[in-house]
């Protein structure tokens, strides 16, 4: 029980850095744009980007369950290098989670890149800094407060992900079984203890991720 338990946790912690990591690979240079560029379209994308916020993870799970299909695109060029289809994989479930959980991290880049006042970056370039340069040295500093308050708080929705998770990658025990999907069979078999149990488990990894947010955040003051 114990090994089983370890790897629940350790399963929802990868799949959170994961999920994290991938969302925030997205969201860093779509936010940038949307904040820092005026084009055609702009307003197109940024419904696009909250659109997971309204919709239910399940239909989120399941659209990409189809677009994970060898039937598509997408689906069919991964089984084509791969040989095998992405989808009923942990893989599958972080990204899932990293779709869910997307509204969240870019808006709070967007905020982070807000607080930029456009002046010092319009002197910078009147000074012949490149835009690369820029970038790392001028806007991430001004902004980290809203970039690292959106890494955590994509860590810590991506950690508790049930709807999505469970569509498109399953509730396999040993391989996709997370504490959120673990939480679910156990609430299916009226399994009393193992519900305290896990449950208690997913609490700390909560007040973990809600501590470690507010204790980084009140270092960048």
């Amino acid at each position: 029980m114990i090994f089983e338990d370890i790897l629940l946790i350790y399963n929802s912690i990868r799949g959170a850095i994961f999920s994290t990591i991938f969302a925030s690979f997205l969201a860093l240079p779509l936010s940038y744009i949307l904040v820092f560029k005026n084009f055609k379209g702009k307003s197109l994308i940024e419904f696009i980007t909250i659109l997971p916020l309204g919709l239910p993870p399940v239909i989120t799970g399941y659209l990409l369950l189809i677009i994970f299909s060898p039937n598509y695109l997408i689906g069919a060029t991964i089984y084509e290098i791969t040989g095998s289809t992405i989808a009923f994989t942990w893989v599958a479930g972080s990204i899932a989670a990293a779709v869910v959980s997307f509204p969240l991290i870019i808006r709070s880049f967007q905020l982070g890149f807000s607080s930029v006042d456009k002046n010092i970056i319009y002197a910078a370039e009147s000074l012949g800094m490149s835009k690369l340069l820029i970038f790392t040295k001028i806007i991430l500093p001004i902004s980290k407060r809203g970039i690292y308050a959106g890494l955590l708080i994509c860590f810590a929705r991506s950690i508790s992900e049930f709807g999505a998770t469970i569509v498109v990658a399953g509730n396999m025990p040993g391989s996709t079984q997370n504490l959120s999907t673990s939480i679910y069979s156990s609430i299916a078999s009226l399994d009393t203890n193992s519900i305290l149990r896990l449950s208690s488990y997913s609490a700390i990894l909560a007040i973990l991720s809600i501590s470690i947010h507010n204790y980084l955040l009140s270092k960048l003051k």
